[in-house]
């Protein structure tokens, strides 16, 4: 589950535009999660916090559940 859940936040990253996770950090992320966390997370290394997901998806512009659905 942790690696589907980093690989689907890397991609819609990605999908924003962002050359890497470590780019969408600098520019959108850094006020609100440290960069080890992120990387963790995209890393599937870390149980996310629903509030550290919820976060990440707002910063994302999608739903919460949008970064849960795997299918």
């Amino acid at each position: 589950f942790q690696k589907q859940l980093g690989k689907r936040i890397e991609s819609e990253i990605k999908k924003r535009g962002y050359a890497s996770p470590y780019e969408f950090w600098i520019e959108k992320a850094g006020d609100h999660l440290s960069r080890a966390t992120l990387n963790y997370i995209i890393n599937g290394q870390s149980d996310v916090k629903i509030t550290t997901l919820k976060t990440l998806a707002k910063l994302l512009k999608v739903k919460t559940r949008d970064l849960l659905d795997f299918e």
